[in-house]
């Protein structure tokens, strides 16, 4: 009975040591890809687990060989760690290291070899693709690459952009480079180096831009890059009266536009119709209350048009805004310049009381940082024309008389200036 028992003991045994057998000896061909790529990544994961700690002393060496700038040592440590299974533990900063020993070492193409192995497990890293690019620049081609695949992942940064734009033009793509800077444009559309660099690139094509725009604008003309593009080109070539076509009938679509609002002002003025660049000055400054920079500008062109109280009332206002650089206070300081030039026959106090206000505002525009009005202070200073002491205003009327040492302006021409002077 006992032996019986053993028997089929042993039978057991037999036929699970066989299953077992079996099960292990699949043929290649009949394990799904899925199995044998597990049984891979765990031969591998064995590997590079039974090989960490030769590979952390090799990347130590390499490191102290990188630092005595001996690069081949380096770089033979550097592989070590690759034949022995570690790089998914070690890929940064293995490649970038070993990259730089190569290159160090004059192997430029085993650099970029070292980096686009690199890339294979750090697909996404930034410093990784620079370097791509870095190592491949002579190599136009994996250098496009390598910057298509940054802008890929930081889609929006005009830097990156710039930097495709730009092998797109050396690589002869113009299209694919105007594509991009268009791009840009949408991003930021005063961006003055990319309406060159597209400019550039048509002219590289052999196609006047000029007339890609007016197509463009004549298509669809109420798409405001389109009328922003053609109207800036139609300026860059001093078409002022053609750009007043093209920004009014732009306007009609894109009222709110405040770019294409002030380039139409602009033509205005440069075809010589002051008086409707500052009507469209003033409507843009009302929507815009705080741009001290539009303030200045209408009241340059009041003060050009000989409208001194309308400059006035508007200079004013600039001053009170920021940022306090010194220009709305030159440009005030213009204006009393103006006035008291306008009026002046025979000098008199009422017409230094002027100037004297004029130079008031330069000096504090100086102080404020705007350095290109030292010519009118030494102009008024040298020509006698603001006020010094008692010699100046000994013969002041009680009509000029405000109080102790303070006086203002009286006489046809002055009489609506409230500001006064006071004298020391």
């Amino acid at each position: 009975m006992k032996k019986h028992q053993n028997r089929i003991l042993i039978l057991g045994i037999s036929l699970l040591l066989g299953g077992i057998f079996l099960t292990n000896c699949v043929p290649q061909e009949q394990r799904s890809p899925e199995e044998i790529a597990a049984i891979q990544r765990a031969k591998r994961d064995s590997i590079r687990k039974a090989n960490y700690n030769r590979c952390l002393f090799k990347m130590s060496n390499a490191d102290q060989y990188k630092i005595q700038e001996n690069w081949s040592s380096a770089i033979r440590n550097y592989k070590d760690v690759i034949e022995l299974g570690c790089v998914e533990d070690f890929a940064d900063p293995l490649f970038k290291d070993l990259a730089h020993c190569y290159y160090r070492n004059d192997q430029p193409d085993s650099a970029a070899w070292a980096i686009e192995e690199g890339l294979i497990y750090k697909p996404t890293d930034l410093h990784m693709l620079k370097l791509m690019a870095y190592y491949n620049r002579g190599n136009l081609d994996k250098t496009v690459e390598a910057w298509t695949r940054i802008n890929n992942l930081y889609p929006g940064n005009t830097e990156y952009m710039f930097e495709l734009a730009d092998l797109y033009f050396k690589a002869g793509h113009y299209d694919e480079q105007i594509a991009l800077l268009e791009e840009i444009l949408e991003i930021e559309p005063d961006n003055k180096k990319a309406e060159l660099s597209i400019i550039a690139a048509y002219e590289a094509k052999g196609v006047d831009p000029i007339e890609l725009y007016a197509k463009n604008f004549e298509t669809d003309k109420a798409n405001p890059q389109y009328a922003y593009q053609y109207a800036q080109r139609l300026i860059d070539n001093n078409n002022y009266m053609k750009a007043v076509t093209v920004l009014e009938e732009a306007l009609k679509f894109n009222a709110s536009s405040k770019n294409l609002t002030e380039m139409l002002a602009e033509s205005y003025v440069n075809t010589g119709q002051r008086d409707k660049a500052v009507l469209v000055y003033e409507d843009l400054a009302q929507k815009n209350p705080t741009d001290n920079e539009l303030l200045i500008k209408i009241s340059s062109l009041y003060r050009e048009m000989g409208q001194y109280q309308k400059a006035l009332q508007f200079a004013d206002k600039a001053v009170n805004i920021p940022p306090h650089n010194g220009k709305a206070m030159a440009e005030r300081g213009e204006v009393y310049l103006a006035i008291a030039q306008a009026n002046t026959v025979n000098l008199n106090l009422n017409d230094k009381l002027v100037y004297h206000m004029a130079y008031e505002d330069f000096k504090e525009a100086l102080k404020q940082g705007n350095n290109n009005v030292r010519s009118k202070i030494n102009f008024l200073e040298s020509n006698e024309l603001i006020i010094t002491g008692q010699r100046d205003y000994f013969l002041a009327t009680d009509a000029n008389k405000v109080g102790p040492n303070e006086f203002k302006p009286v006489g046809e021409g002055y009489a609506w200036i409230t500001r006064t002077v006071k004298v020391q």
